[in-house]
């Protein structure tokens, strides 16, 4: 395609069944043909048990996966990358700003 070559112009819209879902819990499956993303919601009924409730499965082709994987890698800097570990704090979470203000 030529530099001067017009991009089509491009409509978004929602099928009649189109819905927004939260998930805290994301399997990922793999096949030879495919990638299988299954989005729940986990939730724990007792100290020693955890239940996941899935809702949404989405199948992507190989080429999808690594597309999202390369848009994360150069949005999401290597300095913010969250460790296995999180500590979570007031004093943590809150800038510097937000406690010389208080």
């Amino acid at each position: 395609m030529s530099p001067s070559a017009q991009q089509p112009q491009m409509n978004l819209a929602h099928t009649p069944d189109y819905r927004e879902s939260y998930a805290n819990s994301v399997q990922i499956r793999v096949s030879v043909w495919d990638f299988q993303l299954v989005f729940g919601l986990a939730s724990s009924d007792a100290p020693d048990q955890i239940t996941i409730r899935n809702h949404d499965a989405v199948f992507l082709s190989p080429h999808k996966p690594r597309l999202c994987g390369t848009c994360w890698d150069r949005t999401w800097p290597s300095t913010s990358r969250p460790s296995a570990h999180l500590t979570w704090s007031r004093t943590a979470t809150t800038s510097r700003r937000d406690r010389s203000i208080r």
